[in-house]
C-alpha cells in the first residue's frame, strides 16, 4: 500500500532516515523494528503469522522502481485510454503526461509501502546519521506493519479485497478501508505513548513537506490519492466505535461497496448498497472506427470533486453529490473525436434535479456556453464541435457528449438498465 500524508490528522510521514553504514543500520534497526511490530500487534489485535521482509530504497531507486513497475502494470494503451477519458470529461489538460505524473506523484509522496504481492515492506532512506528511529519513522513502520498484518490475516489481493475487476469507485472504497484501518491503528499507537505523540507532532510542525507535484496535479487525481487516508480514517473509526475490532475485521470479509459508504459510514453499517447501472456499448451505433476507452463508475466522491471545479462552493458540491445512488459511464473515441454516455441514479427526484443543475453549471463553465432547452427537462450545449445533453427523468440523470446532435441521438437510443445491488450476506 502506498502511504501518502494525511493532513486532517497531521499524520504526515517523513522519509525514513537510517544510519550512514547500511550494515550497521540494519543491525541497529532490527531490534527497534521487532519492538514496533510487537506493539503494533498488541494495538491492532491481529496475529503476526510470519516476519516481514524490510527493503530500504532511496527516493531515486523508488522512482526507478516505479517506472519499471508502471511499465508492466500500467501499459501505454491503458495510460492512453485514461488520458482520453480524463480529457473527454474536462478533468485534465491534453498536454499532461499521465504516466510521468503518476510516477512523480508517488516518488514525491511515498514514505514507505507494503507490497502484498511480495510480502515486502519498503522503506525510503534519503539521508544518514540516524542512530535511532525518529518519531515519523516509527509511525511509518507502524502504519505499514498494519498492512502486513492485514495481508497475513485477510489477504489483500484475493477474495472480497481483490480490486482488479471492480469499478474504480468500489476499488477506492476498499482501499479506504485498508488505509483507514492502518491509519486508525497508527493513531491508537501514537495515543498509547504521550511522549512519542508529542515528539511526532513537534517533528511534523518543524518539517517542510515537498508537495509541488501533488499541488499541481489535476484535482481528480490529487483528491483521489488523498481519499483513502483522509476519509478512510473516520470511516474505520465509526465502524470501530460501533463494534470494536471485531466489526473492523468483519469489514474485510464484506468490504464497503462505494465511496458513498465511506463518506457516510451509517450506510455501510446498514448495508445500503448502490444501484447497479448497465450502460451498453454504443460504438456500433456510430459511423467510423470507435474504441471504448472505459466502462466505469465515478461514485459520490469523484462526482463531488468534479463539481468542486466549478464556481459553486465546496459545500454546495458536497450536497449536490450526496444524493448519489449509482452511476455508470462509457467513454469511447476515434483518433480525433470523443463520445460519452453517463447515466446516474439518485435517491430522490430532488437529488436528481440538484445534480442536473450542478452538472449544467459544470458544462456551462467548461464550454463557455449557456444551455438551450431542446425539450422538457433536456438541456443541450453546443461548443467547439461538441454537442452535450443533460436529461432529467425522475431520479435518473443522463449525460451524453458527442461530435454531433445526430451522434448524440444514436447514443441515447442505446437503452441502459438499472438494478438494485444484491446486499452481501452479513
Amino acid at each position: 500500500m502506498k502511504h501518502t500524508p494525511t493532513p486532517t490528522f497531521l499524520l504526515a510521514i517523513l522519509a525514513l532516515l537510517l544510519a550512514s553504514s547500511p550494515a550497521l543500520a540494519a543491525q541497529e534497526s532490527e531490534q527497534q523494528f521487532e519492538d514496533i511490530t510487537e506493539r503494533v500487534t498488541e494495538v491492532r489485535g491481529l496475529e503476526a503469522k510470519v516476519s516481514v521482509e524490510v527493503t530500504p530504497l532511496t527516493r531515486e531507486q523508488l522512482a526507478a522502481e516505479l517506472q519499471e513497475d508502471l511499465s508492466e502494470e500500467y501499459p501505454p494503451d491503458e495510460v492512453y485510454a485514461d488520458e482520453r477519458e480524463l480529457i473527454a470529461f474536462g478533468l485534465m489538460d491534453p498536454d499532461v503526461d499521465l504516466h510521468q505524473l503518476v510516477v512523480d506523484l508517488y516518488s514525491e509522496q511515498v514514505a514507505g509501502y507494503y507490497d502484498p504481492e511480495t510480502s515486502e515492506l519498503v522503506v525510503i532512506l534519503d539521508a544518514a546519521d540516524a542512530a535511532e528511529f525518529t518519531p515519523s519513522q516509527e509511525v511509518t513502520y507502524a502504519h505499514e506493519i498494519i498492512h502486513a498484518l492485514q495481508d497475513q490475516n485477510f489477504d489483500l489481493d484475493a477474495g472480497p479485497l481483490n480490486r482488479e475487476d471492480i469499478s474504480d469507485d468500489q476499488s477506492l472504497a476498499v482501499t479506504a478501508l485498508i488505509e483507514g484501518d492502518a491509519t486508525h491503528g497508527e493513531v491508537l499507537y501514537l495515543l498509547r505513548d504521550p511522549e512519542l505523540l508529542q515528539a511526532f507532532v513537534d517533528e511534523v510542525e518543524n518539517t517542510e513537506f515537498d508537495t509541488e507535484v501533488l499541488d499541481s496535479a489535476p484535482p481528480i487525481l490529487s483528491a483521489t490519492l488523498y481519499f483513502p487516508y483522509e476519509y478512510g480514517y473516520p470511516f474505520v473509526e465509526a465502524v470501530y466505535e460501533a463494534g470494536g475490532w471485531e466489526a473492523v475485521n468483519a469489514a474485510f470479509s464484506n468490504p464497503p461497496s462505494s465511496t458513498e459508504q465511506i463518506l457516510h459510514p451509517e450506510k455501510f453499517i446498514d448495508r445500503e448498497d448502490p444501484t447497479i447501472i448497465e450502460v451498453p456499448d454504443f460504438t456500433t451505433a456510430l459511423e467510423g472506427e470507435w474504441t471504448v476507452f472505459d466502462d466505469n463508475t465515478f461514485g459520490e466522491f469523484q462526482i463531488r470533486v468534479m463539481l468542486q471545479q466549478t464556481s459553486m462552493s465546496d459545500e454546495q458540491a458536497e450536497r449536490a453529490a450526496a444524493g448519489w445512488n449509482g452511476d455508470t459511464y462509457v467513454v469511447a473515441g476515434t483518433e480525433t473525436e470523443d463520445a460519452i454516455h453517463w447515466v446516474s441514479e439518485w435517491e430522490s427526484e430532488q437529488d436528481a434535479l440538484e445534480f442536473a443543475r450542478s452538472w449544467a453549471l459544470y458544462e456551462t463553465e467548461r464550454w463557455g456556453a449557456s444551455p438551450e432547452y431542446v425539450a422538457e427537462n433536456v438541456m443541450e450545449f453546443e461548443a467547439d464541435g461538441v454537442v452535450s445533453r443533460i436529461i432529467l427523468d425522475g431520479v435518473t440523470v443522463t449525460y451524453v457528449m458527442a461530435p454531433s446532435a445526430a451522434m448524440a441521438d444514436a447514443i441515447l437510443e442505446q437503452t441502459p438498465s438499472a438494478t438494485p445491488a444484491a446486499t452481501p450476506a452479513s
